[in-house]
């Protein structure tokens, strides 16, 4: 587990110029054309507008060249490092450095030869570092200039630090704490200068809101109905696809937006295992796979109750499982719809478990569960003068009405198909379902989830080597103590008291559920939200005109820093030291820090601190506390003594492995669930939604007991929107960028110069338009104006655009301006792909 691993690094990397663009005279960023843009010059540079002339040389260009051998020998490894986005990767890397600069980012070892990889992303960060984008003074808009003009003017931190603390003490006196909301964002995993790090110490002492998380959230969300593992814990890690006969892709695409995901996909291939993939688009995965099914948009759910059904109807499920290892015979009240249990009958003193009952076919009563050998599966019964049912018979009829016939219809799959599909959960040795967020940002995307995860559990598909889900592993066997990090003295806690969703409304009106709740303040943490807003517009004119100050901390100059009152500009992964737990990799990484912050930029521990002291909490941030301090905070307790996991042995080793058992992979409920139960669960007991935020959920409260499908609010073919809207749009994930994040990076826009809107030959032709015609995209919510290709592997009526693109990359508008802006009552999560368009040459 040793750092000097170099020797085997790959021989491929990315150079970074180490120039000397970094001096004090350089050019001003923005002052000549982007690379690969040539077509459209009209467009202006990225991260700077109207006002260059107040920025001065805030930001900074490269120019780009490649290290030839002679100049890597005089290269050193200053350090290791961890690519810490949010692309659910971890990507290890030595960090070559001459003269003080990063010159080369070269892959580096974990302990298992497919767990070391990259990407183009990873490989081309220097170039964020070095990029002409980089913010590199603290900005404030200048006064009397519109938010989003561009005009800027350099200010020092002592003068940034002042005017931040007179702002949100003015605020917090006037209109209480909650007024400021603390917007975080996925740009930075590390565990001390990303998320779920410093900034909530000084969230949490401040009182601020922070609005409940609404991204990627409705997958676990219905996953969690039957695993019980919450909204992010359900998948196996990436290696256990080893051991499964089969891995079906459904709704992702890994060769583009998980490459390692996909190296472990490949040698199970290589070893027999068959790759299917179901996805309306023949994306690059559903290429290279052994078996490919496309469906209609937003109908997965139905296809796999269909199929749940097929398998019952033809004796196929998984018997012993099902008897062993889900809530199959519990007992469910005819009267109440809640489970039968022991404090039905008697008062249980506090702590003593609630049990539950089921049917003992030989004593013909009920008794608790694990008292008999072979309890009931099907039945309706009285006992005690209760009527129940088990609830396997529940389910079963619940299944019944997805017939095969109905499920052709719904999906455009045949009937055939379908039945193939069923049988293959049933039969194949160990399925593994590699899911992402493809049907999570749909309107009833936790129920195709749920649908999914009740199929499996029904063919004996999950808790066991080689079954379950994929995708997007993060590892529960180390519990950081978050409570030592945020838990500082004078600790108010921060608010959550309405979702993300709802941000812009309580901002316009300043009130919520009719009672008063000003919003008069917001700082985006590793956050680009004005890019990644549901109905952009929105966010642009109801949330922005009633802040009285926004401020973004980033070290690019996205769509929020440019719509921003201040900016303070942020170290990159590489200029701070840091370390997270890597999401589908069972490792806590190491980050070094291997060069100093460039200009004034300055990382999460010390801006932190800075604000936090200004304002008066020096107890929670003394000025001699380092990164040490905070490290050391969350590295304690029993839970992280028991993995030996410390700051120094970070530091020596660069990575420590979390599994439970060593080469092991790690399963979701190889021994037991995580529900109360221990089993997977048929049957929901007490439904609630993710987030309470006064919706009226009264109507839909008896459904959400059992699985069951409902069409998508827009996409769906009986919409209204589908009347006026014939196509349907989603943001795709692709190789270049991950969400907004390397929007700018030039040696990727090189590959990837514009956006582009890509639809089918038969809508193309239905429209006369051909390859690079310029297009409005539009409905009633907004519009944009880009060049159309032409993209044969869309089925009619379904269009696509890749995500992360920025306002100013556009000729008109942006994509964001379309997307669906409502969350399901239940689901609660953003739903971006459930956006219905139409388009017409320009």
């Amino acid at each position: 587990m040793g750092r000097g691993s170099e020797k085997d690094l790959q021989k491929f990397s990315i150079c970074g110029c180490p120039g000397s663009q970094h001096e004090e005279e350089e050019r001003m960023s923005g002052s000549e054309k982007r690379s690969g843009l040539t077509r459209r010059g009209f467009l202006k540079a990225t991260g700077v507008t109207a006002g260059a002339t107040a920025v001065g040389s805030n930001l900074v260009g490269c120019v780009f060249g490649t290290a030839n051998a002679e100049e890597s020998s005089e290269e050193e490894i200053a350090g290791y490092g961890v690519c810490r986005s949010n692309c659910m990767q971890s990507c290890r890397y030595a960090v070559h450095v001459r003269d003080g600069k990063i010159t080369r980012l070269e892959p580096a070892d974990y302990g298992e030869d497919l767990y070391r990889g990259s990407c183009l992303r990873g490989m081309s960060y220097m170039h964020r570092i070095y990029g002409e984008n980089r913010i590199k003074y603290p900005l404030r808009r200048v006064e009397g200039t519109e938010r989003g003009a561009g005009e800027w003017e350099r200010i020092t931190w002592d003068e940034a630090i002042d005017e931040i603390a007179q702002t949100f003490s003015g605020i917090a006196e006037k209109y209480g704490p909650q007024a400021v909301v603390f917007d975080f964002g996925t740009g930075n995993y590390g565990e001390i200068q990303g998320q779920t790090g410093i900034f909530n110490r000084l969230g949490g002492v401040m009182g601020v809101s922070k609005p409940a998380g609404m991204n990627d959230l409705s997958t676990g969300y219905g996953i969690d109905r039957v695993l019980g593992t919450g909204l992010m814990y359900f998948a196996n890690e990436a290696k256990s696809v080893l051991d499964s006969s089969h891995i079906v892709v459904w709704g992702s695409n890994p060769v583009h937006s998980t490459p390692q995901n996909w190296r472990w996909m490949q040698r199970a291939k290589e070893q027999g295992t068959r790759i299917i993939t179901i996805d309306p688009v023949k994306s690059a995965t559903a290429m290279k796979s052994d078996e490919y099914y496309p469906i209609k948009p937003t109908t997965d759910g139905y296809l796999a109750l269909a199929m749940s059904n097929y398998i019952i109807e033809n004796d196929l499920q998984d018997t012993e499982f099902i008897e062993a290892r889900t809530t199959a015979p519990f007992l469910v009240r005819q009267d109440t719809g809640m489970l039968l249990r022991k404090s039905d009958f008697e008062e249980l003193p506090e702590g003593v478990e609630d049990e539950f009952y089921v049917w003992d076919p030989e004593k013909k009563t009920a008794v608790l569960h694990g008292t008999v050998a072979n309890p009931v599966l099907e039945g309706s019964y009285e006992y005690e003068g209760i009527a129940v049912t088990t609830s396997y018979t529940l389910l079963k009829e619940q299944l019944s009405q997805y017939t095969v016939a109905d499920a052709a219809a719904e999906t455009g799959m045949s009937e055939g198909v379908i039945e193939h599909l069923a049988r293959m959960f049933a039969e194949g040795d160990a399925i593994s379902v590699n899911i992402s967020f493809g049907m999570d940002h749909y309107n009833n995307g936790y129920q195709s989830c749920w649908a999914i995860a009740i199929l499996m559990a029904l063919t004996g598909n999950v808790g066991r080597d080689g079954a379950g889900f994929t995708g997007i592993y993060l590892n529960t066997a180390l519990n950081l103590n978050i409570v030592g990090l945020w838990g500082a003295p004078g600790f108010k806690g921060m608010t959550t008291a309405f979702p993300m969703t709802l941000l812009h409304e309580v901002a316009r009106d300043q009130e919520y559920n009719g009672e008063p709740y000003p919003i008069k303040a917001m700082v985006a943490i590793l956050s680009n939200s004005a890019s990644n807003w549901p109905s952009q517009t929105n966010y642009l004119e109801e949330l922005l005109p009633n802040l009285d100050f926004l401020l973004a901390m980033d070290m690019e100059m996205t769509d929020t820093a440019r719509y921003a009152d201040m900016i303070l500009p942020i170290a990159s992964f590489y200029e701070n030291e840091d370390f997270r737990k890597a999401h589908n990799l069972p490792y806590i990484v190491h980050q070094d820090k291997v060069i100093d912050p460039l200009f004034e930029a300055k990382d999460d521990v010390e801006i932190a601190g800075l604000i936090g002291r200004a304002l008066g909490y020096t107890d929670a941030f003394p000025a001699e506390y380092t990164f040490d301090d905070y490290a050391n905070m969350l590295l304690s307790g029993p839970a992280v003594e028991a993995f030996g996991v410390s700051l120094d042995r970070l530091r020596e080793e660069g990575y420590i492995e979390l599994r439970t058992e060593p080469g092991k992979p790690g399963i979701v409920g190889r021994d037991k669930f995580p529900t109360e139960s221990g089993l997977a669960q048929l049957y929901t007991e007490k439904p609630a939604p993710r987030v309470m935020y006064g919706q009226d959920v009264t109507e839909r409260f008896p459904k959400e007991h059992l699985v069951y499908y409902q069409p998508s609010a827009e996409v769906s073919e009986r919409s209204e929107a589908a009347k006026t809207y014939p196509l349907t749009f989603i943001q795709e994930h692709t190789r270049w960028r991950t969400h907004s994040q390397w929007f700018n990076s030039p040696i990727l826009r090189e590959l990837d110069p514009e956006p582009l809107f890509k639809m089918s030959p038969e809508d193309a032709a239905d429209r006369g338009i051909v390859n690079r015609d310029v297009v409005e995209v539009f409905n009633d919510r907004g519009h944009m104006v880009v060049q159309a290709i032409i993209d044969p592997s869309l089925p009619k009526g379904m269009t696509r655009m890749p995500k992360g693109w920025q306002r100013d990359q556009f000729i008109e508008g942006g994509y964001q301006e379309l997307t669906y802006p409502h969350n399901d009552e239940w689901s609660v999560a953003f739903n971006f792909y459930d956006t219905r368009v139409d388009v017409k040459k320009r």
